[in-house]
């Protein structure tokens, strides 16, 4: 990681949190988690997004099982994922729980966005990523969307329809 660059200090809204800043990179630590590095664009989103909402590193960069060139930061409450292709990108909460469930980066693809807030639709939020999206709010739960029927929601717009209410499913 290099020389330091910044004395030991707290993590923002983080209780007992401390980092240190290098030149390649960070250094964070607390009584929890242990020292964990982290570095690149993984820092980077990983500073975006904020340790208030994701925690501190609970693992140091490590590869993504079923992708060669994946990369992966476990965080406290959630993980950034990164490839050359889509980046470095956020997945927490039910979100992550569901993508996960449906089998993660090896079925529904790697994140292509951070969690984001549903345009039109009061307290939606949803992640795009290779194989679909995935919507959630308190009243839907986390719901995948792909395909044409993902191309046409989008073309109408989450605000005429809401949330997906479930996933999508085969019509007999």
């Amino acid at each position: 990681l290099g020389l330091p660059k910044s004395d030991e200090q707290d993590v923002s809204g983080v209780a007992g949190g401390r980092w240190n800043q290098f030149t390649g990179g960070n250094i964070y630590w607390s009584a929890t988690t242990g020292a964990r590095e982290m570095h690149g664009e993984i820092l980077i989103d990983y500073l975006a997004v904020g340790p208030a909402i994701l925690g501190l590193p609970t693992t140091d960069e490590a590869g993504v099982p079923g992708f060669i060139a994946g990369r992966k930061s476990e965080l406290q409450y959630g993980t950034i994922y990164w490839s050359g292709v889509t980046g470095a990108h956020e997945v927490h909460g039910a979100i992550r729980g569901k993508w996960l469930a449906m089998g993660g980066p090896t079925v529904f693809g790697m994140p292509t966005s951070d969690e984001q807030d549903v345009a039109g639709v009061a307290g939606g939020k949803w992640n795009m990523f290779q194989g679909g999206n995935i919507y959630w709010s308190a009243g839907t739960g986390a719901r995948e969307m792909h395909g044409a029927i993902l191309v046409k929601y989008l073309a109408l717009g989450p605000a005429a329809f809401g949330l997906p209410t479930t996933d999508e499913t085969a019509v007999p």
